[in-house]
């Protein structure tokens, strides 16, 4: 039998259209980077590359209004309430001027992209799931033949704002190269191949998925992403695991466990820098080299760090942007460092707050009833555990639509009304991605 993921029929909506063009933007601009920015910077249009920016400031206001007037929902109250203080906040640590303190709004607002999804799906239309798939196609094919092809936004640098960076760079590990592909980073491009594919895999045949694997696993391979390759692996056996089953609610409750037990991933980090820290475990092997670079420096610095300058940042974080990208742009450049977990780095910037936020995302999990985003919540949580996920903002927009079904309840009603159905808010409710199973 076969697990499809379909959407009852709806008529197109304005706000739902609004919501899929700035999706899609985000997804082509994150996935085609080198390759835009390059022919961008030839033409002159330089600034055609902030409208994806522009348009999840708009897609914010969308979700503060649903959430402060239309659902009264207290989490999304909550979180933009969070996110406003934190703002705040990242301009008394840092002295923000303006420009930092926009580029801290522009990284964080993709989530909110995201979380505008709260009762529908990405992928209900045809035409969107066909331009996913040449999304991932592109980034699996850039990635596949950049071997035998020097493209020429190789090493390209731009400048924004007076600060020079580079868009595209050539990594290497233990000898090899790590190959961007249309993207031009390696790591931008394997996340595009493989989340791109998991967003339209429940809408293919089993045969057209399993013609889709070899493509995956050897532009992965290309890239030399072990987290992507070893989460792609995952993702097989859950899908494999769902397809075999014959009953909707058992699959749901299936992807709802596996969703639910992600979250001991978020525990690693911090077990790892208690029982681990001072340990060399590259002198055990180099692969490990990494891992112990994060154990000792890269995880807990940070923390150090605010300890020393900034105390109350270990309860209030130290606010939007400090310790990503944003902060290069700020006279405390000279304290950045990388923070490659995703938990990690969103505690340092809003604090304790963040951290009930977490625990709420668990919580309203067992109201989630969309396969699709069950099972990225499962793969996010197992990704992020050595990955950021803020600068490429199609990562961060995953995010949000990985855990945008808790903001879809209106909480004023009683238990009993919420648990007959949902209720009405700007965008059509036909919204529940149901599984359609046939018989062997």
């Amino acid at each position: 039998m076969t697990v499809i993921a379909k959407r009852n029929a709806v008529k197109p909506d304005y706000l739902y259209g609004f919501l899929v063009v700035t999706f899609l933007l985000f997804a082509i601009r994150d996935g085609l980077t080198g390759s835009i920015r390059y022919f961008f910077t030839i033409f002159h249009i330089d600034m055609l590359w902030f409208v994806p920016d522009f348009l999840a400031l708009i897609s914010f206001g969308i979700f503060f209004y649903q959430q402060f007037f239309v659902k009264r929902n207290i989490f999304g109250i909550y979180l933009v309430i969070i996110f406003i203080f934190s703002l705040f906040v990242s301009v008394l640590f840092m002295n923000k001027t303006f420009f930092p303190f926009f580029s801290s709004i522009k990284m964080f607002v993709p989530m909110f992209v995201g979380f505008c999804f709260y009762d529908r799906s990405i992928t209900e239309w045809r035409s969107v799931r066909i331009i996913l798939a040449v999304v991932f196609i592109a980034s699996a094919i850039g990635l596949i033949l950049n071997p035998y092809i020097e493209y020429p936004w190789l090493g390209q640098t731009i400048n924004s704002f007076g600060l020079e960076r580079q868009a595209t760079k050539l990594w290497w590990q233990e000898g090899g190269v790590r190959y961007g592909g249309l993207a031009g980073d390696s790591t931008m491009a394997a996340y595009m191949t493989i989340f791109t594919y998991f967003l339209i895999s429940f809408r293919m045949s089993l045969i057209l998925n399993i013609i889709c694997w070899p493509l995956v696993i050897w532009a992965v391979l290309v890239s030399t992403s072990k987290t992507a390759l070893g989460l792609f692996g995952v993702y097989i056996i859950i899908y494999l695991i769902a397809y075999f089953m014959n009953d909707r609610d058992r699959i749901i409750r299936f992807f709802r466990l596996n969703a639910r037990l992600s979250y001991i991933a978020i525990l690693v980090p911090p077990f790892l820098m208690i029982a681990l820290r001072g340990y060399d475990l590259g002198s055990i092997s180099s692969s490990l080299f990494s891992l112990s670079d994060r154990i000792n420096n890269t995880w807990p610095l940070p923390f150090f760090v605010i300890s020393d300058i900034f105390p109350v940042g270990l309860l209030i974080g130290c606010g939007i942007g400090c310790y990503v990208y944003p902060m290069e742009y700020t006279d405390l450049a000279y304290l950045m460092s990388p923070v490659d977990n995703f938990y990690i780095s969103t505690y340092i910037q809003m604090g304790v707050p963040y951290l009930i936020f977490v625990l709420i995302q668990f919580f309203c999990i067992k109201f989630s009833r969309d396969p699709i985003k069950l099972v990225l919540i499962l793969l996010l949580n197992i990704y992020t555990t050595t990955i950021q996920c803020y600068g490429p903002s199609y990562a961060t927009l995953l995010l949000g639509y990985a855990f945008s079904e808790m903001f879809a309840h209106e909480w004023r009603r009683s238990r009993v009304a919420n648990s007959k159905g949902r209720s009405q808010s700007l965008m059509p409710t036909s919204a529940a991605i149901t599984l359609r199973v046939k018989p062997r």
